[in-house]
């Protein structure tokens, strides 16, 4: 099996911290490092590993305006780094007010 570090680009994540607290639009950015056999694999377990991460737990988008993760990176590795968690190294988000991604899909 081959070893691939996967950057997902999370966006239009509307996220509640607390059950009654306001959700906000947010971004993310996660590396995922999984084991497969090929590249077409890799992306679609670390896909599947967010998705059923505890971010979950937190969207509260409607079915109309659903988030979307996005391959960012792929990159095949001979070892795994030092010093790093498997298989999700932790979210990095960031506010996504203006959302302009929006304008690269529309």
């Amino acid at each position: 099996m081959k070893k691939f570090s996967i950057r997902i680009h999370g966006v239009n994540f509307l996220i509640r911290e607390e059950p009654k607290s306001a959700a906000s639009l947010m971004g993310f950015y996660i590396n995922v490092l999984v084991e497969a056999a090929a590249v077409e694999q890799a992306e679609s377990q670390a896909i599947e590993l967010v998705r059923d991460s505890k971010i979950r737990s937190l969207v509260a988008n409607s079915k109309q305006d659903p988030p979307r993760m996005l391959v960012d990176e792929i990159v095949e590795l001979e070892t795994w780094p030092e010093d790093c968690s498997r298989p999700l190294s932790g979210f990095v988000f960031y506010e996504d007010p203006d959302a302009e991604w929006r304008q690269a899909i529309v």
